[in-house]
Order: structure tokens, then sequence, then C-alpha cells
């Protein structure tokens, strides 16, 4: 006990003698735990959401069982029949759309439920929510709604309830109305009693599959977690990114401060101390740390669930009510702390131990060896970043992978390119002039500091530079695309889970004065004569106007043999008007080559009037302006569809891009704040080793403003070359990830210089700031 309490306070007090770079380290590990469990409590909330959502929306049961084919009703009967014991709840569901009037038709969910073998008599209580609405077979007139189902069948719903407009699902009461309304076959059934097993294994030989519920609700989740938007996407990608910034400043600060304790164990050896006691001070030190930064961490987790209200929508995409931590999100996040903590304590040992000593006429022989090695890796690195990113192949997953690859690169060349700033205090003592010139030459001198910090305010700078490229590529990209839909005045699109038909287009096409309905399908992805392509089959008059096309050659001219493609496509092919292309392995004709269209993409082929259904939009244009009200009433009779005037389909549009927008401008600021608290640390620690340096200036001469003031220069240079740099490779990679994005319509990639130098200059005060901050400790000491 002795031994150990000796080893407790051995371990203490040298924390405590360097308590300044342990605290820094201690408040990097409590913001990379926070930044593990916040985000992850979030994404459980999530989970959580979603999963309780489909929960109520499942049939009670014990096992479930689905089918990529419709099951018959036979299937269902014999099952129920092979097992009297098991109840069996058989559930045919899809989309359909609610009318109680032009405005307030809405898309919501239909189903059928029936019941067989041992609850088919009573029916059984099922959990139907207040806002359900029964739709009966009813006589035409008597219902004050309608339900228009996927096959397009119309049913009148017999109950007028007054808060028709909120219905979130409609309850068909008849099976052969269910089979008109939602088509044929069952999508689910659950099985519940002695002998649900067996009435599942009767399921299962018709090729279904039956799952638990637990299993089947686990499922549903993940797939509806996986379909996330664009937005979320970027937040889980903002989110790695701030983990492995953070992650690597601890794992750099702590090697550090861990070469700082090293001569003290040396001497510690040297006076007797056994191996094994000094391997518990430090694995002493490290849970020490560990646990402060586990307990603080955990302390803000649980603050920023007490202040999440309930339903917040974060980043306008998720919801969530507060930030569910659980024992294994917990767990894996302190062990993910713990095994970075205690690895970088123990290497910051190993690499500032004795050296092997080595051969000294083989010492300069391999030391230009060793001086090529990192520049030549980090050139390479530079490059097949680049290389990745262009690759057409690798799409999004390449951009990231080059932009990683490259700011790599830049990280190991930073320190080598710094020493172009030594000469700097030669130059001011030739002429007699010591600021600005020692304070430039400071950098060349201490350049592993300096590297971090201009490594880190980069990368910073290269998140701003690629919203702030997104941002104003994104708002130019939607006005020119609401531009070259001017011919239009109208924009048709249809209803979640709807897409357009054929009879729907045939619908507005029989309106007098709709002269100019095009119907369009977007096409990504398809392969055009061996290269991914993103284009648009349409159905309608190329040239009514609804369309605005620039031809640059040939004419505008879409049919089953013929297609039009973009320039930018046609000097991608080589190819020229009457040369013969391949669209999805169909070979057309290059009809004519327009200009760049943000609503067309790459080319523009004939839609399949095999398959004429899916579009996706219509673009309506009458030449009588009173027809626009009679296009209005039709799309109203088609309660799948909702028609826009171009004003208001440009007011969404704009809408839907503020959010993307705003939920990017957030998520870098959170980044940018996290990594520049890291750049923080990890020049606070790396500080503390210039005490000397700047002691030394004082004895020889230098006022304690002088050395502030060279300190000054030092970090607005650093903090200006990382900007700089940043800004340069963010605004390249913003540009691969909008020219990446042109198939959701980003098609104008600006750089605005404005906002550049708005941002470079913030950028920069906010560094000079911060490495001010991080050096204000260390020049306090000096004397």
């Amino acid at each position: 006990m002795p031994r150990l309490q000796m080893m407790v306070g051995l371990a203490v007090g040298q924390l405590r003698r360097l308590r300044r770079q342990t605290v820094l380290v201690l408040i990097i590990s409590i913001a990379l735990l926070a930044a593990l469990l916040i985000p992850g409590g979030l994404y459980m909330s999530y989970r959580d959401k979603i999963s309780q959502a489909i929960a109520g929306s499942v049939l009670p049961g014990e096992l479930i069982v689905t089918s990529s084919t419709p099951l018959p009703d036979n299937a269902i009967a014999d099952a129920a029949g092979a097992a009297p014991g098991a109840c069996v709840l058989a559930q045919a569901s899809g989309q359909v759309v609610l009318s109680a009037g032009a405005v307030s038709s809405q898309s919501v969910t239909g189903y059928f439920v029936r019941a067989d073998g041992a609850c088919a008599q009573p029916t059984p209580a099922l959990a139907f929510g207040p806002a359900d609405v029964v739709a009966e077979a009813a006589a035409a007139g008597r219902g004050g709604a309608e339900v228009l189902g996927v096959n397009g069948i119309r049913v009148p719903v017999e109950d007028n309830l007054p808060a028709i407009a909120e219905a979130t699902s409609v309850r068909l009461g008849a099976a052969t109305l269910a089979r008109e309304v939602l088509g044929d076959g069952y999508t689910l059934v659950s099985l519940s009693g002695v002998d649900a097993k067996a009435a599942a294994d009767r399921l299962a030989e018709s090729g279904a599959t039956v799952r638990s519920r637990a299993d089947y609700l686990d499922e549903l989740t993940s797939q509806q977690i996986s379909n996330v938007s664009f937005v979320g996407v970027i937040a889980i990608i903002f989110a790695a990114v701030l983990v492995c910034g953070l992650a690597a400043a601890l794992v750099f600060s702590l090697v550090l401060l861990a070469m700082s304790l090293r001569p003290q164990f040396d001497i510690l050896r040297r006076i007797g101390v056994p191996t094994r006691e000094i391997q518990a001070v430090k694995a002493i030190q490290a849970l020490a740390m560990l646990i402060g930064a586990a307990v603080v961490g955990t302390a803000l987790a649980l603050l920023a669930d007490a202040l999440v209200p309930t339903d917040q929508i974060l980043l306008g995409t998720f919801t969530v009510d507060g930030v569910a931590i659980d024992a294994w999100t917990w767990l894996g996040a302190v062990l993910a702390v713990a095994v970075l903590l205690g690895g970088a304590w123990f290497l910051g040992d190993v690499i500032s131990g004795p050296r092997r000593t080595e051969n000294a006429g083989a010492a300069p022989r391999f030391a230009l060896v060793r001086r090529a090695v990192l520049p030549v890796l980090a050139v390479g690195s530079i490059a097949l970043g680049i290389w990745s990113t262009t690759a057409e192949r690798f799409g999004f997953t390449g951009i990231v992978v080059g932009y990683c690859l490259v700011l790599l690169g830049l990280f190991v060349l930073a320190a080598p390119a710094l020493r172009v700033f030594a000469p700097f205090s030669e130059i001011g003592g030739t002429r007699g002039v010591l600021l600005p010139w020692f304070g430039l030459g400071s950098v060349g001198r201490v350049r592993t500091q300096a590297a971090v910090a201009v490594s880190c305010i980069g990368f910073t700078a290269t998140l701003v530079a690629i919203i702030s490229v997104f941002a104003t590529s994104t708002d130019t990209s939607i006005n020119r695309q609401i531009d070259a839909n001017v011919g239009a005045q109208m924009v048709v699109e249809p209803k979640t889970g709807f897409v357009i038909s054929a009879a729907d287009v045939g619908v507005l096409r029989g309106v007098p004065g709709a002269s100019g309905v095009v119907a369009v399908a977007p096409q990504n992805d398809v392969d055009v004569s061996g290269h991914a392509g993103n284009g648009v089959a349409i159905d309608g008059p190329v040239g009514g106007g609804a369309l605005r096309l620039s031809m640059v050659a040939g004419t505008a001219t879409v049919d089953r043999e013929h297609a039009m493609i973009s320039t930018a496509e046609a000097a991608k092919l080589g190819v020229a008007v009457g040369d013969s292309i391949q669209v999805q392995g169909s070979p057309v004709q290059v009809a004519g080559i327009y200009d760049i269209a943000p609503t067309l993409g790459d080319f523009v082929v004939a839609a399949d009037p095999a398959t004429a259904a899916g579009f996706q939009y219509l673009l309506v244009r009458t030449e009588d302006p009173a027809a626009l009200g009679a296009v209005t009433t039709a799309a109203a009779g088609l309660p799948n569809l909702v028609a826009r005037s171009i004003a208001d389909y440009g007011v969404k549009q704009k809408a839907e891009s503020k959010i993307i927008i705003e939920a990017l401008t957030q998520l870098s600021t959170v980044v940018g704040i996290g990594l520049l608290l890291a750049l923080g640390v990890v020049l606070g620690v790396l500080t503390g080793g210039r005490t000397k340096e700047w002691s030394t200036l004082r004895q020889i001469g230098f006022s304690r403003g002088l050395v502030l003031r060279s300190v000054g220069i030092e970090g607005a240079v650093v903090a200006a070359v990382g900007v700089v740099a940043g800004l340069g490779v963010g605004s390249a990679f913003g540009y691969a990830v909008c020219k990446y994005l042109s198939w959701v319509g980003i098609t104008d990639v600006v750089l605005d210089p404005v906002t550049s130098v708005v941002a470079g200059v913030g950028l920069i005060a906010v560094g000079l700031i911060v490495y001010l901050l991080a050096c204000s400790s260390t020049l306090r000491q000096v004397r």
C-alpha cells in the first residue's frame, strides 16, 4: 500500500509540474469524448424516433413474414389451417391519395388487415390511430372525400370526418376494395400464438422470409436511416472530420507531453526505481487523464441532452428528442479515447528514448535518402489525391479520399517548405531592422510548430472554401435552372410515393390551350457510349417553348432514332451531329448539340412509350393566359399531382437550397471551432518548450513588448500561409464536388472572390488570435 501511494503521488506530482500541458491535453480529451458521445447520442435518438414510428405502424405479433412477391389468399389460409393455435394477421398496404378537395388533398398510407386462425373470430382489437379514415365502398356522391389508389381507382370515403385534412392513413374496409385500390397480394403477415412457428414454416415454403418482430423492426430502421438525404451524408462526413481532427490533436499533444516527462523517468531509472513501477506510474497518469475526460465529457453529453428539446429538427433533416446515450455508446466512446490516450502516451515515451548508435560511415551515405523520403512520399500522396479526385470511376468516394491524401501530403511538406522563412532574420540583421524580419525568420526556426498551425488553419480554411463554393454555385445554378424553365408558366410535380403517369400527362394535354406540355424523367448514371452520363428522357414537343434550348449545331429533334447531347458531352465522346452513340445500350443518332442546360444535363432522349410512366415533373406552357386556370383545375382533379406557377416553383427550390446551405454552414462552423480548439491545445503544448528561447531574447535586450510583437508577426505569417493554402485547396475541391453534383442540378461552379477575401481575412484574424492565446501562458513565464 505505501508503494502504491508513492506511485500515485509521483504520477500526480509529475502531471502537476507540467500542469499547463496536462490541462490542455485534458481539454482535447474531453472535446474528443464529447464529439463521440453527442453525435452518437443524437444518432441513437434519431434511430429510436424512427423505430418507434415504425413499430406503431407494424401489426402486433411475434413473427413477421414478408415476401418479394405477393402472397395469395390461399397461402395465408393454408398456413392458418395447418396451425390451429396461430393468430395470423395479414396486411395489404400502399401509398394512396386522400382528397378532401383540391387544396387539402394529401398522400397517405392506405392499408387493409385481415385475420385468420385463432384470432379470426372475433375481429382482433387492432390499434388504429384517431386520424385514420375508414374507406368503405360507398355510393357515388355520399362521401366527403375520395381515395385514389396506385391503380388509379377512385373510391368515395363514406365517413365524412371533420378532420379529414389531418388524416394520416386510410383503413380500407373490404378486401375487394383493397385489391382494387392497392393491388393484389399482401405485403406483410404477422404471426402470434402457440403455433406461430408452424404457420411461419408453412409460409416460408412459399418463398416468404420469416423474422422475429425485433429483427424486422431493426432492419426497417436501418433501411430508413440508410436513405438519408444529401445533408445527412455530409453531416456524417463532417462528424468524421471533426473526430479525426481532434483525435490527431490528442495523439500529437500526448506524445509531446510524454516526451517532456521522459527525462524525469530517466532520473528515476538511474536512482534504481524498477521499470515495473515506472510503467505503473505512466499507467496511473494515463488512467487519471482518462477518468477526468470521461467524467467531464459525459457531463457535457448529459447537458446537451437536457438542452435538446423534444422533436428538435437538426440541420433541417434529423428529428430527435435529445441525446440518447446507452451503455454501449458510452463504453465505445470511452474505449476509443482510452486506446488513443494510452497508445499515444507510451508512443511518446518510446520516441523520446535513447537512439541506437549508428555506424559513422553509413550515416552520411543514407542521410540524403532519409531526407528525401518524406518529401517524395508527400508529393506522391498529393499526386495520388489529385488522380483520385479527377478519376470519374471513383465518384464521390474518390473526391473524399483525394481530399484526405492532398491534405496529408501538404502537412508533410509544410515543415520543409517553411524553411524559406529562415533567412529573413539575417536580412533584418544586415539591414539593421529588427522587425518584422526577426518575426518572419522565427517561422523558419520553429517550423515544426508552425507546420502544425499552418496545417490546422489550412484544414479549417478548406472546409470554409468548399462550403462557400458549394453555396454560391447552388444559388447560381438554381437561378439558372429557373431561368431555363422560364418558357413554362407552370411546373407539375407528383406527391410523395407517386410518379406522373402517361394518363396524367394525357389529361393535362387535353386542356384547351395547353400546347407545350413536356414530361421529364431524369436519367442518372446512364451508360452513354462507355461513359456515365446524366440526362433526361422526355415526352412532348422539344420546340414547344416549355424548354429553353440554345442549339450549337444540328436541330432540336428527339425521337426513337435521334437524340441531342450537350457541348460538354460531345467533347467528351468526340462526336458531332450525325454520329451514332449508345444510350443505355440502344443506338441513336446525334440530331443536335445544345449549349449546357441545367434542366437537361448531358443528353436528351425520347421516353420509351412502352414504359411511359415515372415522369418526375411536367413543364406546361400555354399560349392563352386564360388556359392556366384550366390547367390548374385539371391538375387539382389529379390528387397525386401538385401544380405550381414558375414563380412558386422558384421559391420552393430556393427554400430547399437555403436549408442545405444553412445546414452545411452550421456543420462547417462546429467543425471549424473544434479544429481551432485542437490547434490551440497542440500549440499550447508545443510552446511550452519555447520558454528558454524567449528568455534568451529578454536577456540580450529584447523588451517584453518586442518579444510579443515578434510572436505576433510569426502568428500572422503562419495564419496567412495556412489560410491562403487552405482556400486554394478548398476552392479546388469545392469545384470538384460541384462538378460531381451536376446530376442534381449544380451546373454553374462559381468562385466568388469577395466571399473568399472576406473569409480569408476573418480566418487569418481568428488564426492569429488562437496562435497568440496558445503562446500567452508561456510568454507570461518569460522574465
